[in-house]
């Protein structure tokens, strides 16, 4: 019987993992406006500091085959800093992703360096993390009694390791690769199945260019594979008067999004997105719709190293 277990346990984590590609490594409809958490490199490549917050409900109302409940949430909050020295840009963010019993929190610094080129600007970034995993493992046992099935709340903690590559050229055109879970960090709760994070990797590009007066368009895609699977989102989101903003996205296999959102304060230093997401296939694994809000909010004034400007009444220098 422990042997019989023993197997069930390690396919249940292991189906667990094979999830976790597409869950763990989770998305956001909101990617374009702090693509920071899926490339290290980007971070710096804007001239101010800003913080962000990103909640999403993923097919709310969904509930597992016996328990209450089930439904993949997910938050992330980032703070990105430019600086003026060698590094180009630091950047922190904090994501806690749920799916059923399982709890992923994962802590990312970034730092990246740029250089200037006749076509453009090239920057490397590295982002060193810290993934804790927790398991609430309420398991139905055959037997209650065998030692090798996990009970209770088990939390496990792992070094990781992203990378990126990002090219933003002078026409404001931009791609950037990345790569995820370099050290394929492993959890195994007390048991012999240890199931590693996969290697993801990541493609994101895109431009902006002016369709009329005051409204530019910001076509996207992103693509994310670890080489036996793949996904890819594709958007399109029209900006008005840089105050207002809507567009549409497509993820394969999953869904249609409509994203909306508006600037707010001085300088639109406020902005405030949603979207709506609908489920276009199988939709009798899932509930039909997804919830997503977004904050951002600029800090102009805050850059690290280089020199700082003063301002007076009259002017600055």
């Amino acid at each position: 019987m422990k042997t019989v277990s023993k197997f069930l346990l390690s396919l249940l984590l292991f189906a667990t993992a094979q999830y976790g590609f597409a869950q763990n490594d989770f998305f956001f409809n909101h990617y374009m406006f702090n693509p920071s958490y899926y490339n290290p490199a980007w971070v710096g490549t804007e001239d101010q500091a800003f913080a962000a917050a990103h909640h999403r409900s993923q097919w709310v109302g969904y509930d597992a085959t016996f328990d209450p409940g089930g439904a993949p949430t997910t938050q992330l909050i980032s703070l990105v800093v430019p600086v003026k020295s060698t590094l180009s840009g630091v950047g922190l963010s904090v994501s806690n992703d749920r799916v059923a019993n399982l709890n992923n929190l994962q802590a990312r610094l970034s730092v990246s360096v740029k250089k200037d080129f006749r076509l453009g600007q090239l920057s490397l970034g590295l982002m060193p993390a810290i993934n804790v995993q927790s398991l609430d493992a309420n398991f139905r046992a055959v037997d209650p009694n065998d030692g090798l099935i996990p009970t209770g709340n088990e939390s496990q903690l792992e070094p990781n390791l992203h990378a990126g590559l990002f090219f933003k050229t002078n026409k404001e055109y931009f791609i950037g690769v990345s790569a995820e879970n370099i050290l394929q960090p492993g959890f195994d709760f007390g048991t012999d199945a240890k199931n590693e994070i996969p290697i993801n990797y990541l493609l994101m590009s895109g431009t902006s260019f002016g369709l009329m007066r005051e409204l530019v368009l910001n076509p996207t895609i992103m693509v994310r594979s670890d080489l036996n699977t793949y996904s890819y989102d594709i958007s399109a989101v029209a900006i008005y008067q840089e105050k207002m903003w809507g567009g549409v996205a497509f993820r394969r296999a999953e869904s249609l999004s409509l994203l909306m959102g508006y600037s707010f304060l001085e300088d639109n230093k406020l902005k405030a997105g949603y979207s709506f997401d609908y489920v276009i296939k199988n939709q009798d694994a899932k509930q039909p719709t997804s919830h997503e809000v977004f904050i951002r909010y600029d800090l102009p004034d805050l850059v690290l190293g280089g020199r700082k400007a003063v301002k007076t009444p009259r002017f600055t220098f």
